[in-house]
């Protein structure tokens, strides 16, 4: 038989958990407002996250001394169902501060050449690269060179005879005409008949918006997508004939990166606004091309299984991370010279999603509810054991 005492005892603990399982539904926010002109704050506990896991990621990064490449890590936000949950920064860097993208860069304008195609610029990613190049005299001309579509410059398979980045770098940046330079390139295969990673296949994706919009990349960034997403701080460097480059050159903050992949959670609609076709959020973040179990490459996108999510990548640690299964959106910024070394997805299996709890989890590992305004302090102080006597 169990005694009064215990009953009543066992009765008023399961009330207490009771009402804060309930309290813990209560608190969780509704749907964020569009952050157009700001992303909204709030709690991790908000959001179904541990605050205590999420906060370890401070810890971890001041354990680094200056020699580690993790000490050059510069911003880094997570986002979930809308809403700023976690935020950190470098003694070099704040939120308000607009960053070099590198190659994150080319996920915008992906972004744009959607845009272009929706807004009827462009008729499709079929339409052959020479055709927006008709005033200029190209080298190397083939029948191959004739067959490059803009769907083979997205896919990073144009055949033409790109070295690579490194490689090519010197002599592109010192050209008159960088438009010009990859044009003339000789073709090396059948396009899209291999990947080759290729910046300037990027900058010629910019070059036609240019051509068919006949606005500078950046103004029609800014009328038809920035303005939509309130991005009014970046700055977006040109090459010699005044072309915004299309690989690279974009500085932003990391609130304004994570809207294009708050953008792209929702299917390329922002607060009531299709800014996308049908289809391409999907047809652009698509695996076209496998490098292993972890990583592939979709159009300008990199892919990858780990919670259903594909991510924009840049040189030197610039991230913008998108995973459908729950909503999150996460972003790094670095001067992180050997950025391939720094393991992101583990950074943020461990500092986001082992953080995801259920609400009734969250009370025990949460230490201060709020409730009506006032919190409420939890300590457990014992371990009651119910016997019979």
């Amino acid at each position: 038989m169990v005694s009064v005492k215990n009953r009543v005892l066992s009765i008023s603990l399961i009330s207490i958990i009771t009402i804060l399982f309930f309290t813990s539904n209560q608190h969780v926010s509704g749907i964020a407002s569009w952050p157009t002109s700001e992303w909204q704050e709030t709690s991790p506990f908000n959001q179904q996250m541990n605050g205590r896991q999420m906060n370890k990621f401070d810890d971890y990064m001041d354990n680094w001394n200056n020699d580690h490449q993790l000490s050059h890590l510069d911003q880094f936000i997570v986002i979930r169902n809308g809403y700023l949950i976690k935020e950190w920064y470098s003694i070099y860097y704040d939120a308000d501060d607009i960053h070099p993208l590198w190659s994150v860069t080319k996920s915008f304008i992906c972004t744009l050449m959607g845009i272009a195609i929706k807004e009827g610029f462009i008729p499709s990613v079929n339409e052959f690269v020479l055709d927006y190049f008709s005033d200029r005299v190209i080298a190397n001309v083939d029948s191959r060179k004739e067959a490059m579509t803009i769907e083979h410059l997205l896919m990073m398979s144009t055949g033409l005879a790109y070295p690579g980045d490194d490689a090519i770098w010197p002599g592109w940046m010192s050209a008159d005409d960088q438009v010009q330079y990859i044009l003339d390139l000789p073709m090396a295969t059948d396009p899209g008949a291999i990947y080759n990673y290729d910046t300037g296949g990027s900058h010629l994706i910019s070059a036609i918006i240019q051509e068919a919009t006949g606005m500078n990349t950046s103004d029609f960034a800014e009328q038809y997508l920035f303005n939509h997403l309130g991005i009014t701080h970046y700055y977006w460097q040109e090459d010699k004939q005044g072309i915004e480059f299309g690989g690279h050159g974009l500085y932003l903050t990391p609130g304004d990166m994570a809207k294009l992949g708050y953008l792209y959670l929702n299917n390329g609609s922002w607060d009531g606004v299709e800014l996308l076709p049908d289809n391409w959020v999907d047809a652009v973040t698509q695996t076209q091309w496998y490098f292993n179990s972890n990583w592939g490459y979709a159009k300008q996108w990199w892919t990858h299984p780990y919670r259903n999510g594909y991510s924009a990548q840049g040189r030197y640690g610039q991230s913008v991370f998108v995973f459908l299964e729950n909503d999150i959106i996460v972003v790094f910024t670095g001067t992180i010279y050997d950025s391939d070394q720094i393991p992101y997805l583990e950074l943020i299996h461990e500092y986001v999603f082992d953080a995801i709890t259920t609400p009734t989890g969250m009370m025990w590992l949460e230490l201060f509810l709020p409730i009506s305004g006032t919190y409420l302090v939890v300590s457990i102080i014992a371990l009651v054991r119910l016997r019979k006597v």
